[in-house]
């Protein structure tokens, strides 16, 4: 694939929708048609899927052609990288609200409508976070924070994850999109942190972000397989995100305290995998804080 690259398809409604889900699919055509399923249970039918296609020309179209009856989709090509086809796809949302979800993530049935009536009664609010549960209601790919409360720069790496960000289409192209050297597929070291970047720009423009501990959308647990590549991929982005908010070296020691803490207490249960685990992410993490210098501008970080 050598551009980014609209795919004809059936003229979408004149009207906008009110949401836009922007998903970036690439070697999930199973999950991506679980993700469909769920969005055609919506209680509340006003949005467009804006499907960012990175797999081999042809792949998806039987699948989408499926689901064309009962979902808008704009189905749309675009080279790799998972922030730079997020950009892609925001140029192409037309809905007053923005998704983000991924292509093996699934909606619980009144989501959309949960989304809607959040941004009703938080008009002050430029993006509102949820969590992730796996199917039998675990939390999945993350922490979170324990209860509703607004997102700033201390607790925002508890504050959810792009499967549980919802923000206004305003404001997401007020502060550019999502940085392509950052994210799964970039052309760089950091393969991660470029939604916590994302809404740290959005706080450092002023913006109301708010997490809501009830807002829900379903993700399966990660694998373990690959395990340690992912975690040495993850903290060299979390690094980088570090440092290009001006996360000063103060707040770098406390969190390379933590992962050696986690993983003293792991040896210790002999689990000798998340021993290792800790040990990457310590590793990566200043691997990635020192890879370069913050961005101008920015403020000074804790």
């Amino acid at each position: 694939m050598t551009g980014d690259t609209a795919i004809p398809s059936p003229a979408m409604p004149a009207s906008s929708p009110l949401l836009s889900l922007l998903v970036c699919t690439k070697g999930r055509s199973a999950q991506l048609e679980r993700l469909f399923d769920s969005l055609t249970r919506q209680t509340r039918r006003d949005f467009e899927v804006v499907l960012v296609d990175q797999n081999e020309p042809g792949t998806l179209e039987p699948l989408v052609a499926r689901y064309r009856d009962d979902l808008a989709i704009d189905h749309v090509r675009s080279a790799p990288g998972l922030s730079r086809a997020r950009n892609v796809g925001l140029a192409r949302c037309r809905g007053e609200l923005i998704a983000f979800p991924d292509d093996d993530c699934w909606y619980p049935d009144t989501l959309v409508a949960e989304v809607v009536g959040l941004f009703a009664a938080h008009p002050q609010a430029d993006a509102v976070t949820g969590r992730t549960l796996d199917a039998a209601g675990r939390e999945s790919l993350g922490a979170f924070l324990p209860a509703d409360r607004a997102v700033d720069r201390r607790n925002v790496w508890s504050a959810g994850n792009s499967n549980g960000l919802f923000v206004r289409r305003e404001a997401a192209r007020a502060v550019g999109g999502f940085d392509e050297t950052l994210g799964v597929g970039a052309a760089t070291p950091f393969r991660s942190g470029e939604e916590t970047d994302f809404l740290l720009r959005l706080l450092g423009q002023g913006r109301g972000v708010v997490f809501r501990h009830r807002l829900i959308v379903h993700h399966d647990q990660v694998a373990s397989a690959g395990r340690h590549a992912r975690a040495a991929d993850y903290a060299r982005g979390f690094g980088r995100v570090l440092r290009l908010h001006r996360y000063g070296l103060p707040y770098l020691a406390f969190r390379l305290a933590r992962f050696t803490a986690s993983g003293g207490r792991a040896l210790l249960r002999r689990d000798a995998g998340t021993a290792y685990d800790k040990a990457l992410w310590a590793i990566g993490t200043v691997a990635g804080y020192c890879a370069g210098r913050p961005r101008a501008g920015m403020a000074p970080g804790e």
